[in-house]
């Protein structure tokens, strides 16, 4: 998919890893700067490629990078679309 940078596959990789996360700690697992993961989530929910999480709480079945069973939401979680699915693989192709 064109318009992706190498921050926004790097983003995409670690959120189909973690089926949910949040900017900050997606900017400590990648070594990011917080401004420039904050801007690129913000672009690939308009591109339709992340979606935010709803809820009060998330379970680790659906949040994998979090140790304890239930998690209450403090930050503003996002989570791949299936168009965000679908460009993450056809990047692996490229």
């Amino acid at each position: 998919m064109q318009g992706l940078s190498d921050l926004d596959v790097r983003i995409l990789r670690h959120l189909k890893a973690t089926r949910t996360d949040y900017a900050f700690s997606i900017a400590r697992s990648l070594g990011a700067d917080m401004q420039s993961v904050m801007e690129e989530l913000e672009k690939m929910e308009r591109m339709g490629l992340i979606r935010r999480a709803f809820g009060r709480g998330l379970k680790r079945t659906r949040a994998k990078a979090k140790r304890s069973p239930e998690v209450t939401k403090h930050h503003t979680y996002y989570e791949l679309t299936r168009e965000g699915k679908r460009a993450l693989s056809e990047e692996g192709n490229a």
